[in-house]
């Protein structure tokens, strides 16, 4: 894509559309807003993590007792960590992105929401949940001497973490597969994003070709 500078230079055809376009990509505080649907459904889904496992880790935590302690203590453990995990990393966009830190795309686009890291993470959470799941119930089913309802609440809790898993892995393949396979759904979804910023900038610069070089705020 031509440079601003480049445009106004008269090297290309002085556009009204291309010059709006080339001063909101030189904006990098737009950069960490791309793909705006994708960024809020990560969002949700680190939100829905956050939620998940750390209600189940403080409810495993809990009702820790002498008879069940030690598993309900590492699954507990293991989901508490994990919660904490990807708060933190949501904490760590955040205020990078406040703090205009970082001017890479490309780093960029690996922190914000929608990114690489966001993909390792879910990847990563639903292996985690999938093996405490496949070990409680591996160890349900090693261990005879158990009572009737520590037995039952082990093997509850393994069914429940592993379908918990499978269903996060699941999500992400099929996430993954559309997007993949369909790049045209979040080329168009930018595309009807940055139209949508022109039209609502058109008012303000119609007939005044000659100002479009003038404040970025107006544009926006």
């Amino acid at each position: 894509m031509p440079e601003l500078s480049e445009i106004m230079s008269g090297r290309f055809p002085a556009s009204r559309s291309r010059i709006q376009q080339s001063i909101l990509e030189d904006q990098v505080e737009l950069w960490w807003f791309q793909d705006l649907k994708r960024s809020i459904l990560c969002y949700s889904v680190a939100v829905v993590l956050i939620l998940g496992t750390g209600l189940g880790g403080i409810v495993l935590l809990s009702t820790a007792t002498s008879k069940s302690s030690d598993w309900r203590l590492g699954v507990g453990t293991v989901l508490c960590l994990l919660a904490l995990g990807i708060l933190l990393k949501q904490l760590l966009s955040s205020a990078i992105q406040d703090m205009n830190c970082m001017r890479n795309r490309t780093q960029i686009d690996k922190l914000r929401s929608g990114g690489l890291i966001d993909y390792l993470i879910i990847l990563v959470t639903g292996l985690l949940i999938l093996i405490c799941g496949y070990v409680l119930i591996i160890l349900a089913n090693s261990e005879p001497h158990l009572s009737g309802r520590s037995w039952s609440d082990m093997l509850i809790a393994g069914v429940a973490t592993t379908l918990a898993g499978s269903i996060i892995l699941l999500s992400l393949l099929v996430y993954s597969l559309i997007f993949k396979l369909c790049p045209h759904v979040a080329a168009s979804s930018s595309s009807r994003r940055v139209l949508s910023v022109y039209i609502i900038s058109g008012g303000n610069t119609e007939g005044r070709q000659g100002e479009l070089s003038s404040s970025t705020a107006n544009l926006i």
